[in-house]
């Protein structure tokens, strides 16, 4: 018992000790590129059961709160009608098979470009009753699809559910040449044949099978007991020991064929390994390593990526990228300014110190601590510009050492001396040489300003910057001991920002500010633009290659020119872009094909030769969804037709098949013109006016040269306004007519009345002339009656005085007269004559026709009145004075006085008031 205590007690102390060694190992060694989602990306829960990949690359996940989608740019998350956790998935043609608690079933898309589910349980007889099934894992056999849980098997055939006896405790199962393959507790390694499980030719060697895996003729299984082993058509390979120990330490969860030569294992406890069959090289991507958890719950091999589903996230791990990272996750390291290769050992310059890297060891050189800022390769001797002066190795040995002239920030050579160098440092410059391979260095006079980089312009004249005050021209003498001229270029107008950068380009001194290129006219002494690299204009360049540029775009995407502007590498993996060091981006040139980059925490390797010499021909991007704020609309329409009401916002979601995190653009043309970059999938188009647009949306990373060809048109429509619709426009029309009819009937009345009252006016107006000529008639004959009252009063006041003076005469002769008859007889008609009845008759009737109905209403209103009376108010109302009316009445004027008196009695006239002015106004 003992003994058998003590073997247990070496076997664990190996694995432990195994375990420390390989954590030790890989903490420092390169490892794949790899890309986490968390939960504040995909908006769902940590944990994630299963995962899977359609033909046109959509990620599909089983999370705890249900569906997760990734298209490559948007997340989305579907749950389940009853919202229990989705536990496995599976790709199949457009479905996407979902297995739940006591539930599974598929979804579909519909034609808005969402998910729909449709539960499968109902074929199951009324009967059946589930023993708190989970469904771990379905597969797709021979187009059916099986769905397992621990408790059974079930194959579904598109019609009707078939359950299979005796299924229960399986583990894992596959499809191995063309056969269902299941491993199971205590029944061992089965297949299935005419719906039943039957043992396998294999099921004798291992009973304790938990991960089985199958590419093309080849199985893997592991065995609790025996370990992994590969079959293929009569071989059987053993997999190291090495591998088998750490599968049972980190304990294996699922197993995949990456390739013929490599698989990948997933861990509970370590994350993924990636094992190579042939050279048995093992990689482990774990949390030291970048990923974001250890447990791998599921698996996914597709095209170059590996797609994890996590206990805490997602990840994707790109298989055949060159690219290569090296992270300090224990902080040592530091930021790496600048690295170096020297005799097949890579040196590293950091803000701790100098480091070399081999054999994945990182190894610190003794008494190097400190702020490295550049490295520069003589011979076999490693300059390094230390924070403490300069610092000369060779073969790790210090050969060199001056911290008398302060820190160094850069070195070069100089263009006609291969063993003189010049060093900006932080209070000049420092001249460095090697003479009999004895080094020496002294201080470069008549300058006293911190210099952080240099360029030549010609063997004695130099370009150097401050790092805060811009660029100065220096001209040097023949030995480079002193500083003959300072030229400062700070002040310049094209330099817009303090920090200028130097560079030689195409054998030119070029000058980056303000996101521009700039280089220097010798023949005008003056700045100006760099012609042959405006089109890098926002670009920063971080380094010569043999035949090319280097540059990072604003993007943070690394690429390199050739010498005829080609593209041909592009490297846009989320791990550079991140983790670069801003202001002191180098690429460091290893061999043929290798080259580096420094990071903020470490490095980035890559090999040019697995880089394509273009950017990746894609598929076209696809729209997925299309909607507004109230509304969804069909993708599936050739035209999109969007009512102007919902047209303030449209959005479009759309991916690329087959990529993930790519830059896309897109163009609107239309009544309104705009187009932009897009990071995320998703464009919205906002307030647009009524009419037809044409949207098209480019994958920039596809190398079709035809522009129609390489971008997805989408047409769409604002209809007009309701008030604008075709209806209402109909209803314009017809109420145009109605308005023109009305109008016209309107105008045909108002010209009516128009007529009528000019006919009326007219009408008036010769009525007013009638009535004018008619009262002017009256007046004359007014004024003819009152002309001839006049003269007929006159003519009897006339006749009255003469027949008076005759009467009076014949008073007088009538006492000495002798013929008293004939005197009596006389003065009777001189009596007569002047009462006369006839003259007063004359007048009252010319009397009446100008002053018709007086005397009746002066009789109405006064009925004492006397004839004579009528007759005085008579003659004066038509204005006979007293003296005139004494001979018409025949009698006095002392009479008429006294007939007025007694008239004005009658009427009862005031004292104040005249008959005259009672009369005229009666």
């Amino acid at each position: 018992m003992h003994r058998s205590l003590l073997l247990k007690f070496k076997k664990y102390t190996f694995f432990i000790s195994l375990l420390c060694v390989s954590l030790c190992s890989v903490a420092q060694t390169l490892h794949s590129d790899v890309t986490n989602y968390s939960i504040n990306q995909y908006n769902a829960e940590n944990q994630n059961w299963g995962i899977d990949i359609n033909n046109k690359g959509v990620i599909f996940a089983a999370n705890n709160k249900g569906l997760l989608k990734y298209n490559g740019q948007i997340w989305k998350l579907y749950q389940l009608p009853n919202k229990t956790i989705i536990r496995s998935v599976l790709c199949s043609n457009d479905r996407i098979y979902t297995g739940s608690y006591e539930e599974f079933g598929f979804w579909k898309k519909n034609k808005f470009g969402d998910y729909e589910y449709t539960s499968l349980i109902p074929l199951f007889d009324k009967n059946h009753q589930f023993v708190n099934d989970e469904f771990w894992q379905i597969i797709n056999y021979k187009n059916k699809i099986i769905f397992w849980s621990f408790s059974g098997l079930y194959i579904y055939n598109g019609e009707k559910i078939i359950t299979i006896k005796d299924s229960e405790n399986i583990l894992n199962s596959v499809v191995y040449k063309n056969k269902l393959i299941v491993s199971s507790l205590q029944k061992g390694v089965r297949e299935l044949k005419e719906n039943k499980l039957v043992p396998h030719e294999l099921s004798n060697k291992y009973k304790n099978v938990n991960q089985l895996a199958t590419i093309n003729d080849k199985l893997f299984l592991y065995d609790a007991d025996k370990g992994a082993v590969i079959y293929s058509t009569n071989k059987k390979t053993s997999l190291s020991k090495e591998l088998n120990n750490l599968l049972e330490t980190f304990v294996l969860n699922k197993a995949s064929f990456i390739n013929n030569n490599q698989l990948l294992l997933g861990t509970i406890k370590n994350g993924a390994l990636l094992y190579s069959i042939d050279n048995k090289e093992i990689e482990i991507i774990n949390v030291k390593s970048g990923l974001q958890n250890n447990t791998v719950l599921n698996q996914k091999v597709r095209k170059n990526n590996i797609w994890l589903a996590l206990d805490n996230g997602i990840a994707k791990i790109k298989v055949k990228n060159s690219n290569k990272f090296y992270k300090d996750f224990s902080g040592t390291i530091g930021t790496v300014y600048d690295m170096a290769y020297l005799k097949n050992k890579l040196y590293i310059a950091s803000n701790t110190g100098l480091y070399t890297f081999t054999d994945n060891k990182l190894k610190l050189i003794e008494n190097t601590e400190g702020h490295i800022w550049d490295l520069f390769i003589v011979d076999d001797n490693l300059i390094c510009a230390h924070n403490s002066g300069i610092f000369i190795f060779k073969d790790e040995k210090l050969v060199y050492q001056n911290s008398k002239n302060g820190g160094v920030y850069t070195t070069k050579r100089t263009k006609n001396l291969k063993n003189i160098f010049l060093q900006g440092t932080y209070t000049g410059l420092n001249l460095l040489k090697k003479e009999n391979n004895v080094w020496s260095s002294k201080i470069v006079k008549n300058i006293s300003f911190p210099v952080d980089n240099i360029e030549f312009e010609s063997d004695f004249i130099i370009w150097a910057t401050h790092p805060y005050k811009g660029i100065f021209r220096i001209k040097l003498n023949k030995d480079y001991s002193a500083i003959v001229n300072i030229e400062s270029f700070g002040e310049n107008e094209n330099f817009k920002d303090y920090k200028t950068k130097i560079f030689t380009i195409y054998n030119t001194i070029a000058f980056y500010n303000n996101k521009k290129w700039f280089t220097y006219s010798k023949k005008n002494n003056s700045i100006k633009k760099f012609e042959e690299l405006q089109q890098f204009n926002g670009k920063d360049f971080i380094g010569n290659d043999i035949n090319g540029l280097w540059f990072i775009d604003k993007n943070r995407d690394v690429f390199y020119i050739n010498k005829n502007n080609k593209r041909i590498s592009y490297i846009n993996s989320s791990q550079t872009k991140e983790r670069l060091l801003v202001n002191n981006e180098k690429i460091i040139i290893k061999n043929d094909s290798l080259r580096l980059i420094n990071l903020n925490d470490g490095f980035t390797q890559f090999n040019l030769k697995n880089y394509n010499s273009k950017k990746e021909n894609t598929s076209l991007p696809e729209i997925e969804k299309i909607y507004t704020q109230t509304n969804n609309y069909s993708i599936k329409d050739s035209i999109l037709k969007i009512p102007y009401h919902e047209a303030k916002i449209i959005s479009l979601e759309f991916f690329t098949p087959n990529t993930y995190e790519n830059k896309n653009s897109f163009s609107v043309s239309g009544k309104i013109n705009s187009n932009g970059i897009v990071k995320n999938g998703k464009i919205e188009l906002q307030n647009l006016k009524y009419g037809k647009y044409t949207i098209r949306i480019k994958n920039e990373n596809n190398n079709i040269s035809d522009e129609d060809k390489k971008s997805r048109k989408i047409y769409l429509e604002v209809l007009p306004p309701w008030y604008l619709s075709i209806w209402m426009k109909i209803l314009y029309l017809l109420l145009l007519v109605i308005l023109y009819f009305v109008l016209r009937k309107r105008n045909q009345l108002k010209f009516r009345k128009e007529q009528i009252k000019i006919q009326k006016e007219l009408v008036r107006d010769t009525q007013k002339k009638i009535n004018k000529i008619e009262k002017e008639n009256l007046k004359k004959e007014v004024n003819n009656k009152k002309r001839m009252l006049a003269t007929i009063t006159a003519s009897i006041i006339k006749k009255n005085e003469i027949i008076i003076i005759l009467r009076n005469e014949l008073n007088r002769l009538s006492k000495t007269f002798p013929d008293q008859y004939i005197s009596k007889k006389l003065l009777k008609v001189a009596n007569d004559s002047i009462s006369n009845n006839k003259d007063w008759k004359m007048f009252e009737d010319s009397f009446n026709e100008l002053h018709e109905d007086f005397f009746k209403r002066l009789v109405s209103e006064y009925p004492k009145l006397t004839s004579k009376d009528l007759k005085l108010c008579a003659y004066i109302k038509t204005g006979h004075t007293s003296k005139e009316i004494a001979p018409l009445m025949g009698i006095s004027l002392r009479g008429v006085e006294l007939h007025r008196y007694r008239l004005r009695k009658k009427i009862n006239l005031t004292k104040n008031k005249s008959i005259f002015d009672f009369l005229i106004t009666f």
